[in-house]
């Protein structure tokens, strides 16, 4: 098995387990609505049963079109990772490794749309007069640091590239005339 998959699988194994754990603890220990202090008012462990996606969307739909919706969706972004990791070259284990975190966030997530018909959250920023912050699980983290994975290798090559195509310019003392 090609190192790339590895990195691929065994981020897919990591951050789904993290996130699986997490929801459990909270769904297990917790109301839903129910929030305890982890880190003082930093950081507390929540219960929150999410119906729409990202921004509330698709929260007014219908169950019978939020599961077709999200199925298709989950199936779409599943697809376009195994399309990007096979285009991967050998060594891009970053690469790998971002979309192994993607995958594992879009299993997870899905994984809870059909078990419990709607998104788990279970983590929550900030003091309750702070500015509101959306609550989250480990699965949207995993998603977002994939994202910008991505986005750091993708700028990380092509200035290297750049850089390679260049002409150097040459310093006066490099001039023998």
């Amino acid at each position: 098995m090609a190192r790339k998959t590895v990195v691929l699988l065994g981020t897919v194994v990591l951050v789904f387990g993290l996130d699986r754990f997490g929801k459990y603890a909270a769904m297990s220990r917790l109301d839903v609505g129910e929030r305890v202090p982890l880190l003082g008012d930093l950081l507390s462990l929540t219960h929150v049963e999410s119906l729409g996606a990202a921004l509330g969307l698709f929260a007014n739909w219908s169950p019978g079109a939020q599961a077709l919706v999200f199925a298709a969706l989950s199936l779409i972004c599943a697809g376009l990772v195994l399309s990007f990791h096979r285009g991967l070259a050998p060594g891009e284990h970053g690469s790998a490794a971002g979309l192994g975190a993607i995958f594992a966030g879009v299993l997870s997530n899905a994984f809870d749309r059909f078990r419990h018909g709607a998104g788990i959250d279970f983590l929550h920023l900030g003091t309750p007069d702070a500015v509101h912050l959306p609550d989250f699980n480990l699965a949207d983290v995993a998603i977002l640091l994939g994202v910008l994975t991505l986005i750091v290798e993708l700028l990380a090559t092509e200035m290297a590239t750049r850089a390679q195509e260049r002409p150097r310019r040459s310093r006066p003392s490099d001039n023998p005339h």
